[in-house]
This record gives structure tokens, sequence and C-alpha cells, in this order.
């Protein structure tokens, strides 16, 4: 794993919430979901139903992800697949994925769905009062506040 992928990698790790991003008829959908890992390739599995739109509208095109956590923000995009691996499956199966899906994990209608990263954009901010005293001097000496990192990853 590349330096940078590692950057990405500790960045998401443990953010509870993703904002995944799909094609609808030419519209942009998101929705809320629940990373459950992320493989060494960086690919970060879920779980849902096969037959819902978020299944059927991840594996139609490219999607996105967006994860953002006191002034951490990542912007993860690539493509998606379905696995039907009732092992994997069984290995991500949670209290949470129960509450979303029906049956359990040998059921084939609930399915891992897999997002393979292609590119990553990433912004760390400081603290809020640190970020509020850098606007605070921006205005005063008429300059640009300090933003905080940013990067672009190819993966």
């Amino acid at each position: 794993m590349t330096a940078d992928q590692q950057t990405i990698r500790d960045l998401v790790d443990g953010i509870r919430f993703a904002m995944l991003t799909t094609q609808d008829g030419g519209r942009l959908v998101s929705r809320p979901m629940t990373p459950l890992r992320i493989e060494d390739d960086l690919t970060l599995l879920f779980v849902t139903q096969r037959d819902t739109d978020v299944a059927q509208q991840s594996v139609a095109g490219p999607v996105n992800l967006a994860f953002a956590e006191k002034g951490t923000f990542v912007s993860i995009s690539g493509t998606a697949e379905l696995l039907d691996d009732v092992e994997l499956k069984k290995d991500l199966w949670s209290i949470a994925t129960e509450a979303y899906t029906e049956e359990g994990p040998e059921d084939p209608s609930n399915v891992v769905l897999a997002v393979h990263p292609e590119s990553a954009s990433y912004w760390e901010s400081a603290s809020a009062p640190v970020t509020i005293v850098s606007m605070l001097k921006a205005a005063v000496t008429n300059g640009k506040p300090e933003a905080g990192d940013h990067g672009t990853v190819e993966l």
C-alpha cells in the first residue's frame, strides 16, 4: 500500500457513515450507508439487498462515497459490484445489517456491495477554534485563512 493509499485508509477508517451517490436516469441520488470493512486494496464493503435502488444503480455506473467527520472530508470515486459470497456476508453480518435486510446472510437477496475506488480527494481542517483564529487573522491582514491539508490520490 502506498503512502497516499494509507492516508485515505486512515482518514475514512472509523467514520460510521458514508453518503453513497449513484445515478438514476441522469440525476444524482445519495443515501447514507455504513461501511463494514475496508479491504487491503481499499475496496469498501457494505451489505444491501439485491433488488434495492442502491444495489441496481451502483452496478449500473460510477459511484461516489462521501465521508465527513470532525474536520475530515473524503470523496472517493469508483465502480461497484455485487458479491454473493455467503461466507463474506456472514463475516460482515451484524445487528446493523439485520435491521436493514430481511432473513440472514444465507438469503440470496442479501448481497455485499463492493465499491472499488479509482480516485479520492480529501480535506483536513484544524479544530473549530483554530479555524476561527485563522479566519480572523486573514481578515485583519487581508490574507487567506489556512485551509488545512488537501490532496487528490489516484487509487
